[in-house]
């Protein structure tokens, strides 16, 4: 990834150091930054924008109005479509988990809220009345007036309705977040970015990743289900099925078309793997999705 792209994509709208909370509007043309994690836990709207959703073990498609909340260091990204230029919006709040918890005390009152930080290790992600709420309470949020407190009463809030909602979608399936050290997120992010730019070449080969980032096939063997929580056959599918759902629901292509340009040898097996993830076909997929756009 280049520098100069990674600091035009974040803007740093307000950072309370004694609180511990940072409000980040993110305007753009891509979303490109890397698999990363960091001690605070993050509540991520994209406003508009669509792609791949990385966190923990899981990989998925986003689309406009997606709202998430990930654990404090649970390594996360979102990535845009390769070659893809245009608008992106996204706020995000990003807050110490004892910004919000020791503020409170031991109180068993407060104790949901340190059941739902335990939640978000995996990623979740808000739908329903719950994410309409929480979009409008965040766009309220990071109106320029808004004082420092009323930021913190808000996410408090927002917080506090989480820990009580029924609709919250875990997105991890693993029981801890995959291993966060810097030396295993620098090479998770150079995995991701080299099988996302390289995922439609149908001859993509665990030994070609393996080489891509100055490894022996054997000892990459061994890092990657450490990294990523599942085998690189495995992932691999899931990047190509995801990059799949995101043409599904932004194009008219046809479904061959888009089997051959993720990297499917053949139409039959694309639509056994994207069956075997989703738990649907291709075209119920599409369908669902305009469904889903059309009652917006």
């Amino acid at each position: 990834m280049q520098n100069g792209a990674r600091r035009a994509l974040f803007e740093l709208v307000q950072h309370d150091r004694e609180l511990g909370i940072a409000f980040r509007d993110v305007p753009g043309r891509e979303l490109k930054y890397p698999w990363h994690f960091h001690p605070e836990l993050e509540l991520t709207h994209i406003v508009k924008g669509s792609g791949v959703r990385y966190v923990a073990d899981s990989i998925q498609p986003f689309f406009d109005d997606d709202l998430c909340l990930v654990g404090s260091r649970t390594p996360h990204c979102w990535l845009t479509e390769v070659g893809r230029q245009e608008p992106i919006h996204a706020r995000v709040i990003q807050f110490l988990p004892d910004s919000i918890t020791h503020a409170m005390g031991a109180s068993p009152t407060f104790r949901p809220l340190v059941e739902l930080f335990g939640r978000a290790q995996r990623g979740l992600r808000i739908h329903g009345a719950t994410h309409r709420r929480t979009a409008q309470t965040i766009e309220r949020l990071f109106e320029k007036d808004v004082r420092p407190l009323d930021r913190f009463v808000g996410l408090l809030s927002i917080l506090a309705e989480l820990s009580q909602s029924s609709e919250l979608e875990e997105l991890g399936l693993a029981e801890e977040p995959t291993p966060s050290t810097a030396l295993s997120s620098e090479l998770a992010t150079r995995i991701v970015s080299y099988v996302r730019d390289h995922a439609a070449d149908p001859d993509l080969s665990f030994s070609s990743v393996a080489r891509s980032v100055g490894m022996s096939r054997a000892s990459l063997g061994r890092s990657f289900p450490r990294l990523f929580g599942k085998t690189f056959v495995k992932y691999l599918s899931e990047v190509r099925v995801m990059q799949a759902c995101a043409l599904l629901g932004e194009t008219r292509r046809s479904v061959a078309d888009i089997a051959q340009s993720t990297g499917f040898g053949s139409l039959s097996n694309f639509n056994r793997q994207f069956r075997s993830l989703k738990h649907t076909t291709p075209l119920a997929y599409r369908k669902s999705t305009s469904l889903r756009e059309r009652r917006g």
